[in-house]
């Protein structure tokens, strides 16, 4: 049955290709011939269809909008769940640490030329949401600190 389907989808694909180059090589004066055949306004035609093209336009302008907002949106609740759970800085501090030696030691992984004892806080936290979203660590499991 998928067969079919497909065999139905390549067929109108053809015709459609077909209809499309057949208008493509067509003459403006073949067109305004045929519009004129068919007693349609040439300039009301134009209009419509440009109305049509603008209206599919913003449409998709505003599907792509709806979908940029939802994604900022999860991100938004990720990073306040994120940032709502408490934290040990020790432990973070350690992973850090970790990571840092762990890259010294063969595992190549470029970072500001600075020692993690000079970093604040919220700086080892936020190389730590870095590194996770860079996936050299893994995520923070939900029943974990840090």
């Amino acid at each position: 049955m998928t067969g079919d389907k497909r065999k139905e989808r390549s067929a109108l694909d053809r015709l459609s290709d077909l209809l499309v180059e057949d208008i493509l090589n067509a003459s403006d004066e073949d067109i305004l011939t045929e519009l004129r055949e068919r007693n349609i306004d040439a300039a009301q035609n134009a209009a419509a269809i440009r109305t049509l093209f603008e209206t599919s336009v913003i449409a998709m302008n505003k599907q792509r909008l709806a979908a940029a907002r939802a994604g900022v949106g999860a991100d938004r609740r990720a990073r306040e769940q994120a940032s709502s759970r408490p934290v040990d800085i020790e432990e973070a501090r350690r992973l850090l640490r970790g990571v840092l030696d762990a890259s010294s030691k063969g595992k190549p992984l470029t970072l500001a030329a600075r020692k993690e004892a000079e970093l604040s806080d919220a700086d080892v936290l936020t190389m730590l949401d870095n590194l996770r979203e860079l996936g050299v660590l893994p995520p923070i499991d939900e029943g974990k600190d840090a």
